[in-house]
C-alpha cells in the first residue's frame, strides 16, 4: 500500500501521471478553483490533458511556495501538539489501481495521519470550528479511502498558530467521489475528453490569434490615453475648486446624481429572497496576455 517516493522529486510528479492523487479530487468534484501560473483555473479538462502528457501545467505560485516552505514547520507544531511523530508518505487504495494520496504526514505504525494546511485566515477560522474548508473535503476523504481508516487529522497552520480538527470517513461522500474519479479515469483511458466548464478556453487559430494581438496592443493604447485624461480630469477639477467654471469657449458643469439605493440596510427586505427579482445575467469580457514559457 505504501511505496517511498519523495513528494515534489520528477520520480513523484512522473508517477502522479499515471494515479489520481488526493489533490486531484477536488478538482474533479468541481470544489476548487485553484489557479495556475499563468492565471487559469486547473480545471478536470486541463487535469485530463496533462495526465495524458499533453501539456505541462505551472501550479506554483506564491501560496503553493508559502505552502511547501512552512509545511516543515506545521508539522513540528503538530507534533508537538499532539506527541505523533509523523513523516510524509505516498500510498495507495488496495483495490483501486488508479487511486492513490500523498500524505503530509503517517506515524510509523501507520495508525496516524494528517493533512496539513498552511491556511488562509478564513480557512483557519473554519478550522477553528471544527470544519474543514470544502474544497479540502474530496482530498481528505480519498486519503482515508487509501488509509482505510476511519478518521485522520486535518492540521491547520496560520501565524504560528496550529488547529487540529478530527475528521471521519463519510461513506457516502466517498461513494460519490469514487464514482466521479472513475467516470475521469475512464475518459484518460479511452482518450475521450471530460466536459468542458466555463473555466475552460477553447484553442483557436492564428487569425484570432491575431486580432486578439491587435486587440490588446490598441487596450493599451487606450488604457495610456485613459491615464492622462483622468491626470487632467483631476488637474481641471482641481483648479475648478468644487464648482462650476468657465473660461474661453469651455465650460467645466458640476452635477449631483443620487447616490444608489443599500437594500441591505433595508429592515423590511431583510428576509426576503432578491435573487427571484435578479434581471437577465449580462455577460462581460476580458483581454489577457499570458506569460510566455
Amino acid at each position: 500500500m505504501n511505496k517511498q517516493l519523495q513528494q515534489g522529486t520528477s520520480e513523484w510528479l512522473d508517477m502522479r501521471k499515471s494515479y489520481i492523487g488526493a489533490s486531484d479530487s477536488p478538482i474533479i468534484m468541481g470544489v476548487a478553483k485553484w489557479k495556475l501560473a499563468d492565471g487559469r483555473i486547473k480545471t478536470p479538462y486541463l487535469l485530463w490533458q496533462e495526465k495524458l502528457g499533453l501539456i505541462t501545467l505551472d501550479s506554483t505560485s506564491k501560496a503553493t511556495e508559502y505552502g511547501k516552505a512552512t509545511e516543515p514547520v506545521a508539522r513540528s507544531l503538530y507534533e508537538k501538539m499532539t506527541g505523533n511523530l509523523v513523516a510524509p508518505e505516498v500510498i495507495f487504495h488496495k483495490d483501486i489501481p488508479y487511486v492513490m494520496a500523498s500524505l503530509d504526514g503517517l506515524s510509523i505504525d501507520g495508525d496516524i495521519a494528517v493533512e496539513i494546511k498552511c491556511a488562509s485566515k478564513d480557512d483557519h477560522e473554519l478550522a477553528k470550528e471544527g470544519l474543514i474548508p470544502e474544497k479540502y473535503i474530496p482530498q481528505v476523504q480519498q486519503q482515508l479511502m487509501c488509509l482505510g481508516h476511519d478518521q485522520m487529522h486535518y492540521f491547520s497552520y496560520f501565524n504560528g498558530e496550529g488547529v487540529v480538527v478530527t475528521v471521519a470517513k463519510d461513506e457516502a461522500y466517498q461513494e460519490k467521489l469514487l464514482a466521479k474519479l472513475a467516470e475521469f479515469w475512464e475518459c484518460v483511458e479511452s482518450f475521450s475528453s471530460p466536459p468542458m466548464t466555463q473555466d475552460d478556453y477553447r484553442e483557436k487559430d492564428k487569425t484570432w490569434e491575431q486580432i486578439a494581438s491587435d486587440l490588446f496592443q490598441m487596450k493599451q493604447v487606450i488604457k495610456n490615453y485613459q491615464l492622462q485624461h483622468d491626470l487632467l480630469e483631476e488637474k481641471l477639477k482641481e483648479l475648478s475648486e468644487g464648482e462650476s467654471s468657465i473660461a474661453g469657449n469651455f465650460r467645466y458643469a458640476k452635477s449631483i446624481r443620487k447616490g444608489i439605493i443599500d437594500y441591505a440596510s433595508i429592515p423590511e427586505l431583510a428576509n426576503v429572497d432578491l435573487e427571484q427579482y435578479r434581471k437577465t445575467p449580462s455577460y462581460s469580457w476580458r483581454l489577457l496576455q499570458l506569460e510566455k514559457n
